[in-house]
């Protein structure tokens, strides 16, 4: 058996707890247990040296090394190094020779994402970055380049206005979700969404004992004649650019009357827009906060656009709760990760998102019209599909078809 630094003092440490080296009792000189192990006494020395500092033995000038009374009251046995079971990375499911293709709404084609480009940026951010951006950083809302960067990005894609202090930057979307519940929400406060939603979000809201009012979609989006009369959420959760998972768009009526509804209840709405970049016909939906920056949240992600393990999201908050966000964001996690954030701060500077997003909505388009072909031609044009003007999702009916457990069991392998 070959040992090593770690082995031995396992094995001196086993000895120990199982009494073959009794309490008080001298050990074998570190020239003795070298020979016996067949090791370098220099590698015994300093075992040996590491065990006195952690208080299983004692040296005594001119009489050896002893065992030191550490408190073991029953057998005790440290598992040896080499039975040491090895996780193995799990196996992909489905592997075989069948080409799996994905159902996964909303999920970007990462195969297309300029990896070379980022690649390079980051190269280049890494190179050149102050001493200063690897350390901890002042501002908890975020780099203030990669904010600016954000707000022209909304200003051209989005059409509203903001200040980058206005901008939070978070670990994704879901962080900007968790944040806003715990400051808006404690136990039995209602909370008003979308019905249906996607799981995590019902979860999320869940998390906070919330009472949680469902409210009905149906083909221009929320239905607002629905919410709450006899009571007042603390907030509202609407998907108005692209529905989730309906796909309708929230229209230019409902909006009025939704935000006039908050201004008479003093709710806030928190506007997820998670990918509506990608409209295949026109410029993409403006934000809902372009018509009440007051008591809307704006929430955003570069999961889709770019891709998913990149973990940065974002916020655009009215100045009262700037402050009491930032403090829940410092207790939270301090800070996003700085480095990945000037990556992208200068990924955007350099055009390099907005040409990717371009070449993106040719290719998600051409795979949507492909999709919607293949499918009329499967089902005899017995399917209506709806939710396709943009984004990465679209909706299928079957009229008088049923999907069975198992092949729904199957689409989400």
């Amino acid at each position: 058996m070959r040992f090593s630094n770690s082995s031995i003092g396992s094995l001196i440490r086993d000895r120990i707890f199982q009494g073959s080296y009794e309490l008080g009792s001298l050990i074998p000189s570190t020239r003795e247990l070298a020979k016996e192990l067949g090791v370098s006494r220099a590698l015994i020395v300093e075992v040996y040296e590491q065990l006195t500092a952690e208080g299983y033995l004692e040296g005594r000038q001119g009489s050896g090394t002893y065992v030191m009374d550490i408190g073991k009251s029953r057998p005790f046995q440290i598992q040896p190094e080499d039975s040491i079971t090895i996780d193995k990375l799990p196996s992909s499911k489905g592997s075989g020779h069948f080409n799996r293709i994905d159902f996964r709404p909303s999920f970007p084609a990462l195969e297309h994402v300029p990896l070379k480009k980022w690649k390079r940026t980051a190269l280049d951010v890494y190179d050149n970055a102050p001493s200063s951006a690897f350390g901890y950083q002042e501002d908890i809302a975020g780099s203030w380049s990669l904010r600016q960067s954000i707000r022209q990005h909304l200003l051209k894609f989005k059409g509203f206005h903001c200040v980058p202090s206005q901008i939070i930057v978070t670990s994704g979307a879901t962080q900007a979700i968790s944040l806003l519940c715990k400051l808006l929400l404690k136990p039995k406060d209602i909370v008003a969404i979308e019905d249906p939603t996607a799981a995590f979000i019902h979860n999320i809201f869940a998390s906070t004992d919330a009472q949680i009012v469902p409210v009905p979609v149906d083909e221009h989006g929320l239905c607002v004649d629905n919410l709450p009369t006899h009571s007042q959420p603390k907030c509202i959760f609407v998907t108005p650019s692209h529905q989730f998972p309906f796909g309708s768009i929230l229209s230019i009526s409902r909006r009025i009357q939704l935000l006039d509804y908050v201004q008479r209840t003093r709710s806030y709405i928190i506007e997820d827009d998670y990918d509506s970049e990608f409209r295949y016909g026109g410029m993409p939906i403006h934000a809902l906060r372009e018509l009440d920056s007051e008591r809307v949240i704006y929430v955003g992600t570069f999961s889709k656009n770019l891709f998913p393990s990149l973990r940065l999201g974002y916020m655009v908050v009215p100045q009262e709760l700037l402050e009491p966000l930032l403090e829940l964001k410092r207790m939270a996690d301090m800070q996003c990760p700085t480095l990945p954030q000037l990556t992208l701060a200068q990924f955007m500077k350099e055009g390099h998102l907005e040409r990717h997003i371009t070449r993106m909505k040719r290719i998600y388009g051409k795979r949507r019209k492909h999709l919607i072909a293949a499918m009329n031609e499967a089902f005899d044009g017995k399917v209506t599909i709806s939710g396709d003007a943009s984004d990465l999702h679209l909706v299928a009916k079957f009229p008088g078809r049923n999907i069975d457990l198992l092949t729904s069991m199957q689409l989400e392998e």
